[in-house]
């Protein structure tokens, strides 16, 4: 990784995608980017202080001669990059974009490294950790759902809180450890009953937060949906109805499905992956408990859950879904079997019945399917995958000592101890912000960005 003592060196490379296109654009950043912008042009610029943009003809090696091109210049400290800029817009030639990079390292730039650029703007404060790791969700996402969060996560929506939750920290500790400056004097800078609301007010934007970064491990561009129930409760065959072949083996002997079986396909607008699981039972026998831990595996994983339950179960033992449970859709299966009174009946309970023999209430399934997913898309408002890795445990730190602070505060324990987690807990938040770094952490983040980023 380039060493923070480089951070003030002119760079360059290109930053458009190297595919073909109208337009492609050279970026040049550092103290001597306008001297290196003279030199390319062999006509030194007058210094401004303010951005400009200046149409060119820059001499290339040949066979090219003469490139026109416009410069987008940002001359002093007030750029991307906290270094005085230069964007150098011409054709989207491969060829033409390396010869202009040629020309600016020939002329006193030297190549960018891998995310130099973002790494720039973190150092000048521009972007905090998770915006910078953010530019790069941007640059990977594959859906529009992957991008919108990414998007999202780079205007502050994940730090924002946080730094939100370390500022009202700072602002508790610093009443705190006044009054235990000032302890024998009998002076309270704040009492305990206000300090309390301040740190589980603090602990609800950790949390928060957390949530978030949770929701950010699931960001795919396919959502897991998942079918359980007691054996032989009619998932595999509910699996080959909405998949609309046979996937799955379908038998009456219960115990059938040991292992996951999955089916990709689309519903709705969501792009779903469809798994049938080992039907729910307790036993000790190994390959019962392998495909029960599969079957929990991967409903961990899932973004919904559809509970099965054959209707007829249902007729012995009556019981009401839990519609309180947004991941959870709860079907009555095998509703062919039934009356038309006792199907009438079940729908007024609050089951969804459905029959994969008839087809019966299969695009009921599906809508609601849709709709579930649909709507937690638009609630993901978290970001990047690579945050929530990177962040988890440091977040889970944070809760952990404002926890404990409240304890502490609320057992009479002494402010010492408290003031104590406080610190513990800013130190977390700041790991995550980027307040507190070190260079292993700049190359776990930045080493992923591509070179001109």
């Amino acid at each position: 990784m380039i060493g923070l003592s480089d951070s003030r060196e002119t760079i360059v490379a290109i930053a458009s995608a190297t595919s073909p296109a109208l337009r492609g654009i050279v970026r040049i950043t550092g103290d001597d980017a306008l001297v290196v912008l003279g030199r390319m042009t062999a006509h030194p610029l007058t210094v401004a202080r303010r951005p400009f943009a200046i149409d060119l003809g820059l001499p290339l090696a040949a066979p090219l001669g003469i490139l026109d091109c416009r410069a987008f210049v940002w001359p002093t400290t007030r750029s991307y990059t906290g270094s005085p800029s230069v964007e150098i817009h011409t054709f989207g030639s491969l060829p033409i974009l390396e010869a202009v990079v040629a020309a600016a390292i020939q002329a006193g730039a030297r190549p960018a490294g891998p995310g130099e650029f973002t790494l720039r703007a973190f150092l000048a404060g521009r972007l905090d950790l998770t915006q910078a790791e953010a530019v790069l969700g941007v640059i990977d996402a594959k859906s529009r759902r992957q991008l919108d969060a990414a998007l999202t996560q780079l205007a502050g929506n994940l730090s924002a809180p946080l730094r939100q939750a370390r500022d009202q920290l700072l602002d508790l500790l610093a009443d705190l450890e006044a009054g235990l400056d000032f302890v024998e004097e009998d002076i309270s800078f704040i009492d305990d009953k206000l300090l309390l609301v301040g740190l589980r007010s603090i602990l609800d934007s950790i949390d928060s937060a957390a949530s978030k970064m949770t929701t950010q491990r699931r960001s795919e561009s396919f959502h897991w949906v998942v079918l359980r129930g007691q054996p032989n409760a009619g998932k595999s065959s509910l699996l080959n109805a909405l998949a609309k072949q046979s996937i799955a083996i379908v038998s009456d002997q219960a115990g059938t499905t040991r292992d996951v079986v999955w089916q990709e396909l689309t519903i709705g607008n969501c792009r779903v992956r469809l798994a049938d699981t080992a039907g729910i039972e307790a036993g000790t026998d190994s390959i019962i408990a392998a495909s029960q831990q599969a079957a929990s595996e991967i409903q961990d994983h899932a973004a919904l859950t559809i509970q099965c339950v054959d209707a007829c179960a249902i007729q012995e033992s009556p019981a009401n879904p839990d519609v309180s449970d947004k991941t959870s859709i709860y079907i009555a299966t095998k509703c062919d079997t039934l009356a038309c009174d006792q199907r009438e009946r079940l729908k007024q309970t609050g089951w969804l019945v459905t029959s994969a023999l008839t087809g019966d209430g299969l695009a009921l399934l599906a809508d609601e399917i849709s709709a579930r997913l649909s709507m937690a898309a638009d609630s993901l408002d978290a970001g990047v995958p690579g945050t929530a890795i990177r962040c988890g445990d440091a977040i889970n730190r944070a809760a952990a000592a404002v926890q404990l602070a409240i304890e502490l505060i609320a057992l009479g324990a002494g402010h010492e101890l408290a003031a104590a987690e406080m610190r513990q807990a800013l130190g977390a938040i700041g790991e995550i912000t980027g307040e507190i770094y070190t260079d292993d952490i700049l190359d776990r983040v930045f080493s992923r960005f591509c070179i001109g980023k």
